[in-house]
């Protein structure tokens, strides 16, 4: 088993994070924007064509929020980058979806991180913080750790 790694953007409007809606296996699935990192491409240059591919929107990526691994059974393991990305000036949001980290549609979220992240936001505005190793999100999850 090899680790795959996947990319993630925190998007704030307001005081909401943007999210994705996709379909997989059959099932609607709420998401941070983002997704696989190619062969041979950077972090960055993969969350700017993910977060483009899905949201039609290009960003400015910022600092590491977090990183955190996904390890379910034996058939997978995934590392979780979360970086911080400014949207575009004037950015039009009546075509987005936005969720409160802290309201009840955030537990709907995958990665299980937007309470973290809304308190790594307080943090971060406060004073630059280090990322933050969010540890095994599927165990997490299950309430396992």
């Amino acid at each position: 088993m090899s680790a795959r790694v996947k990319v993630r953007a925190a998007i704030w409007v307001q005081d909401k994070l943007v999210v994705h809606h996709s379909r997989r296996m059959g099932k609607e699935r709420m998401t941070l924007p983002g997704g696989w990192v190619g062969k041979r491409e950077s972090v960055t240059d993969a969350l700017i064509r993910e977060v483009e591919e899905e949201l039609g929107i290009t960003i400015e990526v910022g600092d590491l929020l977090c990183a955190a691994e996904v390890i379910n059974t034996a058939s997978h393991q995934d590392v979780e980058l979360i970086f911080a990305v400014s949207a575009p000036e004037g950015l039009d949001t009546s075509q987005l979806t936005l969720v409160d980290p802290r309201g009840p549609e955030a537990d709907d979220v995958l990665p299980p991180v937007l309470g973290q992240l809304a308190e790594r936001r307080e943090a971060y505005t406060a004073e630059k913080s280090t990322p933050r190793w969010l540890g095994n999100l599927y165990l997490a999850s299950r309430g396992q750790t």
